[in-house]
């Protein structure tokens, strides 16, 4: 963010949750807005406000802030890390900046920022990625995944059942 002040780029951040870099964060961005925890539709509104995500983080597993982001058809600026590599594809749906990269964060911020072009493709191909992510499907797909490792096993010592296209309940015998 110092880097976009030292560039002269306008840019307004505003920073919703809580976390143990609260503090330190609120030190060297004063003039952020804090919202603190947000749910529902308070979240839906912070990022319908938004112009795009920068998440720098390092830490995500799998990313549900930058998968809720492309859910709202923002931009992602994010680090290469897990999470967010699983998400955005590179120069299409957001950038990934190697983690530290000052410079590579404020050179992918400045582009989106100075860019409303570039800004809505990106979040128009990350709100189409994101369609893919759909709780029924993930799990359906674990359990699809699932039936097939206690089939293996099952037709090892007895006939396996019959298993449906999408198969939905398991009973035991």
């Amino acid at each position: 963010m110092a880097q976009l002040v030292r560039d002269g780029v306008p840019h307004r951040v505003l920073i919703v949750g809580e976390g143990p870099a609260r503090a330190a964060i609120g030190e060297q961005l004063p003039q952020a807005i804090y919202t603190g925890h947000l749910g529902g539709t308070d979240l839906a509104r912070a990022y319908a406000s938004s112009d795009l995500l920068f998440n720098p983080s390092i830490t995500e597993t799998f990313g549900n802030v930058t998968l809720e982001a492309m859910a709202s058809g923002l931009a992602v600026v994010g680090a290469r890390a897990t999470g967010t590599t699983s998400l955005v594809n590179d120069g299409v749906s957001g950038r990934l900046v190697t983690p530290g990269d000052i410079d590579g964060f404020a050179a992918a911020l400045h582009n989106y920022l100075n860019d409303p072009v570039a800004r809505r493709a990106a979040g128009s191909a990350g709100l189409l990625a994101s369609a893919r992510y759909d709780w029924d499907e993930i799990n359906q797909g674990m359990l699809d995944h699932y039936m097939g490792i206690v089939g293996g096993c099952v037709q090892q010592r007895m006939p396996a059942p019959a298993l449906t296209d999408r198969l939905r309940f398991v009973r035991a015998a």
